[in-house]
Order: structure tokens, then sequence, then C-alpha cells
């Protein structure tokens, strides 16, 4: 949609937005929020797997945590390290931010397909950052707590004091805030069409019903993939999410620019099919990688 189709508004409006509406759109939101955290968590552990299979390495496959062997230091190098524990993070990242430009570039694409791929750039990136944010917890004298993963092991490898691993943690917390800061208006784009919002609080009733209130939502069936190992993992993703929906509330709070409203309310509908793939992909995970 070209800008000067995209009406702009300077205050809020509501016209009977009912509950019904309010449900349907938190619901279908929620779904696409777990089946791309499912896509997200699955696609870390698939890139793991092939760089350590491509080094002749034994694996044991899961959905929270690939387990490479032999453990024996002997058997590893630097190079093999990064290669396996910090290219594959770091192509999720890629990945999420180049899907997250397309979609700032490609404004026409306005259907329930663009809300997910955004919810699969969120969490590549966010998958990422969390566990950037663990990092300086991670040690090979405990590999069953799930945090002795990617930027874990590269730091044990290259012999990264773990107080310096915590400018890490501190940075991932920064860079969480600027996630949810750059976001922000991409959330915007998923105003419902009753609403027509242009100061803070129509921004934070769409932030909190679009994006907030999915995540909650959501949580529960995604922590019940977990495995013991990847609990606290998990959990601390999910929270993670939390530090970015922070950032898009402070940009609601300073930023000055109206809000441009979508000409159709794409969240707005029964999400059977929503909800048939996303039992699916669920089923698939707990049956056989759990």
């Amino acid at each position: 949609m070209e800008d000067e189709e995209i009406p702009y508004y300077k205050e809020v409006k509501e016209e009977g937005d009912g509950i019904t509406n309010k449900l349907r759109r938190i619901s279908t939101s929620a779904l696409l929020f777990i089946l791309s955290f499912i896509a997200s968590n699955m696609l870390l552990q698939v890139l793991v797997a092939w760089f350590s299979l491509g080094l002749k390495y034994s694996i044991k496959f899961s959905y929270n945590q690939v387990r490479v062997f032999p453990w024996d230091y002997h058997y590893w190098s630097r190079t093999n390290i990064v290669i396996i524990f910090l290219f594959s993070p770091a192509i999720c990242f890629a990945l999420g931010v180049l899907i997250f430009n397309l979609l700032r570039i490609y404004t026409n694409w306005q259907n329930v397909s663009r809300i997910f791929f955004f919810w699969l750039s969120v969490n590549l990136i966010n998958l990422v950052l969390t566990h950037a944010l663990l990092s300086p917890l991670g040690t090979p004298i405990d590999r069953n707590n799930g945090l002795y993963q990617t930027f874990a092991v590269v730091g044990v490898f290259l012999w990264i004091n773990p107080t310096l691993m915590t400018f890490v943690s501190v940075g991932s917390l920064a860079a969480s805030l600027l996630l949810g800061a750059g976001i922000r208006k991409e959330v915007m784009r998923y105003s419902f069409s009753k609403t027509l919002i242009g100061g803070k609080k129509g921004m934070d009733v769409v932030a909190i019903q679009v994006f907030v209130l999915p995540i909650l939502a959501g949580s529960l069936p995604v922590i019940l993939l977990c495995s013991p190992v990847g609990f606290f993992t998990t959990v601390m993703a999910l929270a993670n999410l939390g530090i970015v929906s922070i950032g898009i509330f402070m940009m609601n709070s300073i930023g000055t620019s109206t809000v441009r409203c979508i000409k159709s309310d794409v969240l707005n509908h029964f999400p059977f099919i929503e909800l048939a793939i996303c039992s699916t992909a669920w089923f698939i995970v707990f049956t056989f990688f759990k």
C-alpha cells in the first residue's frame, strides 16, 4: 500500500469494537505466535544438527537442544565450535532481520501470512538474544540444565571469562528494547479498522491486543512442549519478549506522529485454519521431538 493511500488520523475514535472481535484478534495472533515460536526453535536446532553432521559429529536431536558427541574436548577445535555454535544463531538472527526488512519494504502485503512472518522474525531474533542473555550461566559441568548452548559453548572454548560474558547479557537486554522500538510500527499495522488510533492510549490498546496478550495466551502451549532441559531457556525467551514489549510501549510514549491504520482488520476472524496448522505442528513436536 503506497504512503499516499494510507490515511492518517489524529484522535482515537471508537465505533463499537466488541469483545468477540477482541477475542478473535487475540486468538489469531496467539496461534501464529505459537507456530512461529515452534518454527524458530526447530530451525536453530536443525542448523546445529546440520553443521554437526557435516563435521562428522554424532548428535542426539530434540526440540529444545541438540547434543553433539563426543564431548571430550580433544575431538574439538575452535574452528568447529565457531561453525556449529556461533554460525547457527548468527544465521537465525540474520534471517529474522531479513524477514522483518522484507515486511518493512513490502507494505502492500496485507494478510494473515504477513503476521506469521512478523512473529517468525521476532521469535528468531528473540531466541538468539535469549541465548546471549543466558550465555554467562552455561557451563560444560552441567549439560542438563539447557544453558550450555550456542554462545555459552563458544565462550567456554574461546576462554572468555564469564564476567566478560555479562556484557553480552547487558547488550542483549539493550538489543531487546531496540527490537521493540523497531517493530512498533509493524505492530501498529495490525490495528483494527473500527478503532482509528492517533494517541498513546490507542497505540497501547493495539500493542496489548496483538502483541502482549497473544504472548501470554501462547506461553502455556509452548512451555508444555519443553523437556526439563529446555524449560528454563523457554521461560526466559518468553520473559525476554516482555522486554521487547517495553520497547514498544516506550515508542508509543515518545512517538509524535500519528499512526497509520490499514484498511482491513486481518486478525479479526475465526482462526480455524490457523488452529488446525498450529495443532498439527504442536503434536508433531510433542510426539516425535520432545
